[in-house]
């Protein structure tokens, strides 16, 4: 019996990561988001938190410690793009819970339409102009720009 429970001790760990007292985390809570974004100084990819992202906060790129300002079109169309996802994607998992059906096709669906999403947070942050001026490199480096 006890290795059993040493089984099932071992599965749901594995399932939670690495460490045995972390929450196990629900796609549905927002504070598990996360929201690429591409600095404008340095052009390199950094994630910042989604409940964090609102118009006129600062956030600073790990790489270059340039700034990073959003407008409120930025925010609108980021909150625009969550919402409607997990929205549908909270919809259609209630309806398949309610119906029930190939849970493998379903399965498959959910996790092309999550590449889907990850693809256009993609296409937002490649597109995003950010508030504030361009840094221009400086010194030797800004002969080969």
């Amino acid at each position: 019996m006890a290795a059993d429970e040493t089984k099932a001790d071992s599965g749901e760990t594995a399932l939670r990561g690495a460490d045995p007292s972390a929450k196990a985390v629900d796609e549905f809570d927002p504070m598990g988001w996360r929201l690429p974004l591409i600095c404008k100084d340095c052009d390199k990819r950094f994630e910042v938190p989604y409940r964090h992202f609102q118009a006129g906060v600062v956030f600073h790129c790990p790489h270059c410690h340039g700034s990073f300002v959003p407008k409120m079109t930025m925010y609108r169309a980021v909150r625009e793009a969550f919402e409607t996802f997990y929205t549908k994607r909270r919809h259609d998992r209630e309806e398949f819970a309610r119906a029930g059906g190939d849970e493998a096709a379903f399965v498959r669906k959910q996790e092309s339409e999550l590449a889907e999403f990850q693809r256009r947070l993609d296409q937002i942050a490649h597109a995003m102009r950010p508030a504030g001026k361009m840094v221009r490199p400086k010194g030797i480096g800004a002969m080969f720009t």
